[in-house]
This record gives C-alpha cells, structure tokens and sequence, in this order.
C-alpha cells in the first residue's frame, strides 16, 4: 500500500494535458532533472503530476535500447487523443474508477474511502481517525500519522476544490470537482462535515458506467454479473460512485436500450444477473465514448 505520494498536492487544471503532452514529445521527460521548468511547475508538483499519472493507469514504465522510459497505456493514448483536457465528465468518472480500483497499489486512501469506508457523513477528524486505524489494522509497518493526514486533506480536495466563479482565470481547482461525489461543510464546532454525495447518471455518464462493467476483473465466462454485485462489490457503480440500487437499476436500463450493444437482464435462481455483449472496456471507449 501506498501513501501520500501526490505531495500534497491534488491534481490542477490542465495539469493531466501537461503531462500526457510532454511524454508523448519525450518519453524520458520526467527523468529530466529540469523538467519542471518546461511545464510551468514547480519540481514537486511535477512528481505529483507523474504520481497522478501512474495512478490514473495511463502511463507506464518500460525499458528501452538500456534506458527507462515512460509510454502512454492504451487509455491514456484514447484520452490524449480525444479529452486531453478532461472537459468530458465521462473521463473523469474513469479516471476516477481507476483511482478507487488502485491496480498499481498507487491510490490507497482512494480504494479505502470508496470500497470499505461506510459512513456517508463524518466529521473530518473521525474520518482521519478512521483511516489511521484502518491502515494501523493493515499494515505491517507503522505509517507517519502525518503522512496519512495529507492523504486525507488532499482526498477531501481532489473531490472539493471547485473553481471560483468570481475569477475567470483560475487554475487551483481540481477537475474531479465536477462529478459531486463528496461534499465539504463547515459546521459549527469548528470541523469539516465530509459527506458521500450521490450524483446524477448523467453527471457520471452512462458510457463510463458501461466501461466500468467491461472493464471488471471477474466477469465470467457465460458474461453474467449479479446486479446485487454491482450495487455491493468493490470497484463497481454502488460503491465507486455512492449509487443506490435504485440509481444502479436506472443506469442498467438505460443500457438495455443501447444501440450498438445492449445488455440483458437474466433470472437465475432467483437473483437478477445482466449478461454483457463480448467487446472489450478499451474497444467500447475507442468506438462509442471519445470519437472525437
């Protein structure tokens, strides 16, 4: 597991196109010891920006002719090609998938605050205290409590720092404000209240919904997934995107009716089941979601 690796710093406005852009021009960019000047940033916030990266999934480290380099993953050459600004909410919600799956061990509190945190509202300190104790339960060697607080702080951002109306040029917000799923109150004993908000279909987009059903690690071989498993499992729409089953079973009708590849509801020993068509989560988003 992994922690506080961002800097502190949560991912800025325009920031993914910085980065996606000057690999795709030097694929040994972000070992440049003065790589930082090109961009604009300063040099911590360029190894939170390739942290970022990483923890997206759409960059990779691969060797070459003896050297390191790093290469832009399939996904990440789709949304460089098509959303390198992040202006589509359908790319952030994968994005945003891919933190809470942490397949490279990258995103821990991510994983932790949407698969196995259940509380929907809390005070911030409880939620720190929460996330301490998870980690002391789980981990074999002892954290830096403050290692652990700026995972928090910088958590409670990504989600919340949305862009000031009253200035036109602001750049310190972070995009994944956009999906409302988290929501920061001041109350009135001097605390942040931090509640899991439940956004609207379309605020996520249904078509990064359906990549996150393609793209689920233990879809059998009959193409079967429970409903209840989609409303309760880890990494998918019940828990990723704080969605009720109602919400759940709204976006998989919607998917009955798509054009191209529509799934089907199945009754198999009592249980609901959706049967999904053979293509690929990466195939589905280079023909139906990022065209151009």
């Amino acid at each position: 597991m992994a922690y506080a690796r961002h800097q502190s710093f949560y991912i800025r406005d325009k920031w993914f196109s910085k980065g996606l852009r000057a690999v795709k021009q030097n694929n040994r960019f972000f070992f440049n010891e003065y790589a930082f000047e090109t961009v604009g940033l300063g040099k911590n916030m360029l190894e939170s920006l390739k942290y970022w990266l990483f923890a997206f999934d759409v960059l990779e480290e691969r060797t070459a002719e003896g050297q390191r380099i790093h290469v832009l993953t399939e996904l990440g050459e789709i949304l460089f090609q098509n959303d390198r600004l992040l202006q589509k909410n359908e790319s952030l919600a994968i994005l945003h998938y891919h933190l809470v799956r942490n397949r490279n061990d990258q995103s821990t509190v991510f994983n932790w605050y949407f698969n196995r945190y259940r509380e929907t509202s809390v005070s911030k300190p409880d939620l720190f205290n929460s996330f301490v104790t998870w980690v002391s339960q789980n981990e074999a060697k002892e954290i830096s409590e403050n290692s652990l607080k700026r995972d928090i702080d910088c958590l409670i951002q990504f989600y919340t720092k949305s862009p000031d109306d009253n200035d036109p040029e602001d750049a310190m917000f972070s995009p994944f404000s956009k999906l409302t799923l988290m929501k920061s109150e001041r109350s009135g004993e001097g605390f942040d209240t931090i509640k899991k908000i439940t956004p609207e279909i379309n605020t996520i987009g249904i078509a990064s919904l359906y990549y996150i059903l393609l793209n689920f690690d233990a879809i059998p071989e009959d193409r079967l997934i429970s409903v209840d498993e989609i409303v309760n499992g880890d990494n998918l729409w019940g828990k990723t995107f704080n969605l009720s089953r109602n919400k759940v079973i709204e976006a998989l009708n919607i998917l009955t009716s798509h054009e191209k590849y529509p799934i089907e509801y199945v009754r198999t020993n009592n249980l609901d089941y959706i049967k999904l068509p053979l293509i690929t989560s990466v195939d589905y988003i280079k023909r139906e979601h990022l065209k151009g």
